[in-house]
């Protein structure tokens, strides 16, 4: 049980310094659902 509670303030680190990636892969992420919704869009038009 010592082992790892010493080893959790590593972890803590770690993902702080995850973040940043983890809020650029989201902003990434919107803007590729937004650019889906987009295309499905014009999909939905064209059938009409």
């Amino acid at each position: 049980m010592q082992s790892v509670e010493n080893k959790m303030p590593e972890f803590i680190e770690e993902n702080k310094s995850d973040e940043l990636p983890i809020e650029q892969q989201l902003i990434e992420a919107q803007k590729e659902i937004e650019d889906l919704k987009s295309q499905l869009m014009w999909m939905e038009r064209s059938y009409e």
